[in-house]
């Protein structure tokens, strides 16, 4: 059962696998170019630095992230100065030398909307099938109407399931809608042994984005 206790958990123990250093090669080749202090929703943020990237671009960037460690880490690893308050069960973080926040709980409490845009890397894949479809609506309703997102999926054979897990494409589109398009897919399992060491044959990364 994949709850908030397990993620929490994960973040204790280290076992962090899907933390990527740097800043993810997709997003930069795949992200619109947006005009200036666009607001970007980056849904389970743990420390991604792609949103350190998103907010030299000139975007006011807002992470969602459960963990506290993780937004510890990721606000003493990069040195940054910053404020925080508590709006009911949420903690918001200001970073002060860059249009960033990080607002840490649980993201289905997290209730602004209106966002430019969104970028889930990670995210989606982390929610288990029963919880999938009630992660999308809720990161849509946090969207304005003409919002983009770039959103990166696995789909992989095996009887070894995650997180992450495998989404199909035709789940991705019942539940982000019609205007959600694939823009790359990349087969990983010939060119990284750790894939077919689990078992797969097929590890797929896909990139899809909503272009308004």
């Amino acid at each position: 059962m994949i709850t908030n206790e397990f993620w929490l958990d994960r973040w204790k123990t280290g076992r962090i696998g899907f933390h990527m250093e740097g800043v993810n090669p997709k997003l930069v080749e795949f992200w619109p170019t947006l005009p200036k202090s666009s607001h970007v929703l980056v849904p389970l943020c743990g420390k991604s630095n792609d949103m350190i990237w998103l907010a030299e671009q000139g975007y006011q960037v807002t992470g969602v992230e459960l963990s506290s460690l993780a937004v510890v880490q990721f606000l003493g690893d990069n040195d940054f100065s910053y404020d925080t308050h508590q709006e009911g069960e949420l903690k918001i973080h200001t970073v002060h030398d860059l249009p960033l926040r990080i607002v840490e709980g649980d993201y289905f409490q997290f209730n602004e909307s209106h966002f430019d845009a969104c970028y889930d890397r990670a995210a989606m894949v982390a929610m288990p099938d029963s919880k999938r479809a009630e992660y999308v609506r809720h990161t849509l309703d946090r969207l304005s109407p003409s919002a983009w997102v770039l959103l990166i999926s696995l789909y992989y054979d095996g009887e070894n399931q995650g997180p992450p897990f495998s989404v199909e494409e035709h789940s991705i589109t019942s539940m982000w809608g019609e205007k959600i398009h694939k823009i790359v897919a990349e087969n990983l399992a010939p060119t990284h042994p750790q894939y077919k060491e689990r078992g797969h044959s097929v590890f797929e990364e896909s990139v899809w984005r909503i272009q308004p």
